[in-house]
């Protein structure tokens, strides 16, 4: 066994919460007099990290606490209608529980609203479930792995975006990113995860130590 502990992102990992989000950035932009952005505009956006996609959107950072605050708010009312990214991660996450894996989600996301949709999906697996805030990831994967009496090199983070494969550089923690969330697959592969998977089934590989991604970086 590779990893005694996987921690999950939220949006974009186990929860599809794209085309919502984009509803309630449509929402924010008029509150907050931004920039409006189009469908067929997302697939360019996804190439950009969030310190890239702020800039280009012309996000006042001062707002960014108000946005986030907001669309946490406007989600709950909505979460019963979101499923899951990829339809085999609950057999997955199941397998991972069984096999006694430490699991917990951390999320820029409220727990409220994490908590309400493992709820809705029947997701018992979980230790955890901690809030972390847009750049604050790194200080609270310190402080979890910590808490459970493990060493960062015994932990492995899900995440679907580039600042996910930032924060786990900046703690020495493995990461697989997962191509079907916010960044495209090209944008994280730039940016060296280590490893890049295209089902939730490539985990099990990893963390039992069994191969690698589809783009193991190691």
């Amino acid at each position: 066994m590779k990893y005694k502990m996987v921690i999950f992102d939220f949006d974009g990992t186990l929860a599809d919460t794209e085309d919502f989000n984009f509803t309630i950035y449509l929402d924010l932009a008029d509150k907050y007099k931004i920039k409006k952005v189009s469908k067929d505009e997302m697939g360019s956006l996804k190439k950009l990290s969030a310190f890239e996609l702020i800039d280009h959107l012309d996000i006042k950072k001062r707002n960014i606490p108000g946005m986030i605050r907001r669309g946490r708010k406007i989600l709950h009312g909505s979460i019963e209608n979101i499923d899951m990214c990829q339809p085999t991660m609950k057999s997955v996450l199941n397998t991972l529980h069984l096999k006694g894996i430490l699991m917990g989600v951390l999320t820029s996301n409220s727990k409220k609203n994490v908590h309400k949709f493992l709820k809705r999906h029947e997701l018992n697996c979980f230790s955890f479930v901690d809030n972390a805030g847009m750049f604050g990831k790194e200080g609270k994967l310190k402080k979890i792995v910590s808490k459970y009496g493990l060493s960062e090199n015994e932990a492995l983070y899900v995440g679907d975006e580039i600042r996910d494969i930032t924060a786990t550089k900046h703690v020495g923690m493995d990461i697989a990113a997962v191509n079907w969330g916010y960044n495209s697959e090209e944008a994280l592969k730039d940016n060296d995860p280590t490893y890049l998977i295209g089902v939730p089934e490539e985990l099990l590989g990893i963390i039992f130590d069994e191969g690698g991604g589809m783009h193991d970086q190691d």
